[in-house]
């Protein structure tokens, strides 16, 4: 009877990082960038992946190029990491956080049920920092807006089954993301107008319309400050 593969841990968050069974592999660069490329679009045909990674070289070469890094793959571990042969996919037994991240995120905005895990779930590093190629900028930046939609809808789901406290936590998260977005104030705002906090609601309003003001020149929208002006309306 066959001893079942040793399974591998790929990180790409906050870095490359791939483990073998606990054991880090010193995996070249040219096999990062494949591995990476598999790891964050999933299966991709060969063609697809040389004009990605070596976009300014002829298609033999790239293809050549595509050839020696799988061979280095192939010699880092008995157990494959890639596997096909013309369409290219991480081998089953690669447990990768990106894909791990999207699904929670497609999760969270299908409606799946929202509980005091679902923000830690989505709360991740850079993709890659430090990477600049043009495929890892699109993809760093497909991710980030993935994940403010998705902690808005946990925020917004939240809220609504009155988990105010960890309404506000994703909230925040989204926030931090990207502080001049009016979906992540606004559904900041709500939890706190929900939890009848109409003083941290002034407070976040506030220093949403300063910070449009101070980069933008711009202002929240009517609808955001009606919201907020509605609730002090009511508890004057």
């Amino acid at each position: 009877m066959s001893a079942m593969p040793d399974r591998f841990q790929l990180r790409l968050f906050d870095g490359f990082h791939l483990e073998q069974e606990g054991r880090a592999l010193r995996v070249p660069h040219s096999a990062r960038r494949l591995v990476a490329l598999l790891g964050i679009r999933g299966r991709c045909g060969r063609t697809d992946i040389a004009a990605t990674l070596w976009r300014d070289v002829p298609e033999r070469t790239a293809q050549a190029r595509l050839r020696t890094v799988l061979w280095r793959l192939h010699r880092l571990t008995a157990d494959p990491v890639v596997t096909g042969r013309k369409v290219l996919g991480l081998a089953a037994t690669v447990d990768a956080d990106v894909p791990a991240f999207v699904a929670a995120a497609r999760h969270s905005m299908h409606g799946g049920a929202a509980d005091r895990s679902s923000t830690p779930a989505l709360v991740i590093g850079d993709l890659l920092p430090g990477w600049y190629e043009d495929w890892v900028l699109v993809e760093r930046e497909r991710l980030r807006l993935l994940q403010m939609h998705a902690l808005e809808a946990v925020a917004t789901q939240l809220t609504a089954a009155g988990r105010y406290a960890d309404a506000i936590d994703a909230a925040l998260a989204a926030v931090r993301l990207e502080p001049l977005r009016e979906a992540a104030t606004r559904a900041l705002i709500v939890a706190h107008l929900a939890e009848n906090n109409i003083v941290e609601a002034v407070r976040c309003l506030t220093s949403f319309r300063n910070g449009l003001a101070s980069e933008f020149g711009a202002a929240p929208t009517p609808e955001l400050e009606q919201l907020v002006q509605s609730s002090l309306n009511r508890t004057a």
